[in-house]
């Protein structure tokens, strides 16, 4: 009988050497498993970024409407209020003055009841200019902000107001001028 094992044996044999086998397995998996390094690689939410450029149209745009503004009409424009105010970030290349530009209409209805009216703009509080308008249409109001302590902050707040405005029957809303976008530009 020298070389023969016995059959039960042999089994004991064989489960020793797979149980061997696979704690060695796990054991070789489970370091493999502590080396290896999880990244995230899909990228943080981005918080929204102040525009320089504010259109109307754009939903995304109305956290930058402070105040003054009604609701999109026609996914292009908005109503204003008597007094209306937009948050513009500064364009880091307006160091030496910029240019904020109001594009905006005049329904004719405005001019019909109103005859005439006014527009005044100011940034971070300072008086811009100002400017009357007799006549329905289109228009792009421009006013120069002057280099210094208003451009150096990150954004800056727009500020317009009209001397009347009207109210159509059964709208509640006192109606000034119909906004497409403002804008701030380096000069």
């Amino acid at each position: 009988m020298g070389t023969e094992i016995p059959a039960v044996t042999a089994r004991r044999a064989g489960v020793v050497l797979l149980a061997a086998m696979l704690t060695l397995t796990g054991a070789a998996c489970k370091s493999q498993r502590s080396r290896v390094t999880v990244q995230n690689e899909e990228n943080p939410p981005a918080s929204p970024q102040l525009a320089s450029t504010v259109r109307m149209g754009d939903p995304a745009a109305a956290s930058q409407l402070l105040s003054g503004f009604s609701a999109i009409e026609n996914n292009t424009w908005r109503w204003t209020g008597e007094k209306f105010s937009v948050k513009l970030r500064t364009p880091p290349a307006a160091v030496n003055g910029a240019t904020i530009a109001l594009s905006f209409t005049i329904p004719d209805v405005i001019i019909q009841n109103l005859k005439k009216i006014q527009l005044t703009v100011s940034a971070g509080g300072t008086y811009l200019k100002s400017q009357e308008y007799n006549m329905a249409g289109t228009y792009v109001f421009s006013a120069d902000v002057p280099a210094g302590p208003l451009l150096q902050a990150d954004a800056i707040a727009v500020d317009y107001a009209v001397d009347k405005t009207y109210s159509a029957p059964g709208d509640i809303r006192k109606l000034a001028v119909v906004a497409n976008s403002v804008s701030i530009n380096p000069k």
